[in-house]
């Protein structure tokens, strides 16, 4: 079934009410693996971090990133898998201009880019602070490792595809931390770890024990929620949800789900209510004193109907199927420059999947344009806005498709040429049973090697190709 978005209803699209999110971590805290589970799962696309992960691929060519669903407790989302060198490490420093390549190569907004930033410097300030050592002089063990760069890169990566760096409001729930000893890179600490402690007293945030006998509130996941949390509730029985995301953790925490929820919807309270709930301090007020941890008390887990069916979630794992919405409109007036600055757009920015300019003969036999884009089901309305102001159109059409796709995973070879080796990325394609598809080097790759030996793309791509049909046989 198709709609249509014109007059008042454009009109509707271009002020949109703020959108509010609540972050549900009062049953098992949170980690940046969870964070980035639980936005794939609220986007709907398995390979969303796809492009996050391949630009990884530089730094530790061994990294592999796989998403999978799982269930507890009536719940069914996402959980991350992640295979790495365990000995790479990297300096306060270089953690800081890895995160800045990173964030480059999958061309973060400003906003965005200001969130890895701020979110590492939590880390580091709070590490800094709980081992009385300047930040260059601090020797990263956990949140010196790739996977840190992927939770905080990621998590930017999946907010600004949700849509969620604009006019969202974000409150979490209070946080569990977890108890008792854990051992670590540092030896045995007491949870909260001290750079977690650091977190939760600096940044004011609600926090009690939570039912888990271990940690299960890590620095990356404190810090992620301290940058994106404006306000902490006790109470969520007025949030009205909308959609929302379940994330897994890795570990096995017996009858106590590993997880946390990203919920979009609205908050229905009263002027008097508004006035009692607890909020984040301003950066000006003065910072309170307080203990480790405070009295555990009883929080109960926002509990809320999961609006995408489950049904598919076979499909899913089997096909790596998701959901896109198809946006077109006819245009019998707009000339090529207005057309293509369109298109340079939407796929530039990353908006669309997919951009097709078909001619055509509309209305009073008049040639025109169909304008046809691919999109993930969040960018509707940014793109409609789009549509709609670029090319003057007084309405778009829409309709959601269900896509199947080959499984795709993005790899690494080296190129040897003259002495010198090229590491070039490559995407490869898959059946169901593991054959493969296609084998295709990553183009900005191919142009750099091309550009520093000299050698046509059309000659590097076969040799590269031949390779990486070598490594995967």
């Amino acid at each position: 079934m198709s709609f249509t978005l014109g007059g008042v209803y454009a009109g509707a699209i271009m002020n949109l009410a703020k959108k509010r999110v609540l972050i549900d971590v009062a049953t098992a805290g949170a980690s940046g693996d969870m964070f980035l589970s639980a936005l794939t799962d609220l986007i709907g696309e398995a390979d969303v971090l796809l492009p996050v992960a391949a630009s990884l691929l530089i730094y530790d060519p061994s990294f592999r990133l796989a998403i999978g669903t799982k269930e507890h407790s009536g719940n069914t989302g996402r959980v991350l898998q992640i295979t790495r060198n365990p000995t790479i490490r990297l300096s306060p420093s270089s953690m800081m201009e890895v995160l800045q390549a990173v964030a480059e190569e999958v061309e973060l907004s400003s906003k965005a880019k200001t969130f890895v930033k701020d979110t590492m410097t939590v880390i580091l300030q709070a590490e800094s602070r709980a081992h009385n050592k300047p930040i260059d002089e601090l020797h990263l063990h956990e949140t010196g490792s790739i996977d840190t760069v992927l939770d905080i890169v990621g998590t930017a990566y999946l907010l600004e595809r949700a849509g969620l760096f604009e006019d969202t409001e974000i409150i979490s729930t209070r946080v569990a931390t977890g108890s008792g000893i854990i051992s670590t890179e540092h030896g045995d600490l007491e949870v909260p770890v001290p750079a977690v402690a650091e977190i939760l007293v600096v940044h004011d945030m609600l926090f009690h024990n939570g039912a888990a006998e271990t940690e299960v509130l890590t620095p990356t996941g404190a810090a992620i929620l301290a940058t994106l949390a404006t306000e902490y509730v006790d109470s969520v029985e007025d949030f009205v949800s909308k959609n929302q995301g379940v994330g897994f953790g890795t570990r096995n925490l017996g009858d106590v789900p590993n997880m946390m929820k990203i919920i979009v919807g609205e908050v229905v309270v009263s002027e008097d209510a508004k006035s009692e709930r607890p909020s984040k301090p301003s950066k000006d007020e003065p910072k309170k004193t307080a203990s480790k941890t405070e009295p555990k008390e009883e929080v109960k887990p926002v509990e809320v109907t999961k609006s995408k069916t489950e049904e598919r979630i076979g499909v899913l794992d089997e096909w790596n199927a998701d959901e896109v919405v198809v946006i077109e409109t006819n245009v019998d007036d707009v000339d090529g420059e207005t057309l293509g600055t369109l298109f340079d757009t939407l796929l530039d920015e990353g908006l669309a999947y997919d951009v097709v300019i078909i001619p055509a003969f509309g209305k009073k036999n008049r040639p025109c344009h169909i304008v046809k884009v691919i999109a993930p089901k969040t960018g509707l309305k940014g793109i409609a806005e789009v549509m709609i102001r670029q090319l003057g159109t007084i309405g778009v059409r829409y309709t959601t498709w269900e896509r199947l796709k080959a499984t795709r995973e993005t790899l690494v070879c080296s190129l040897e040429i003259d002495d010198k080796e090229y590491m070039v990325r490559v995407k490869v394609a898959r059946t169901r049973n593991g054959s493969i598809i296609s084998i295709k080097p990553e183009s900005d790759d191919m142009i750099r090697v091309s550009r520093e030996t000299g050698i046509p793309i059309r000659e590097l791509k076969p040799r590269i190709a031949m390779q990486a049909h070598a490594v995967n046989e």
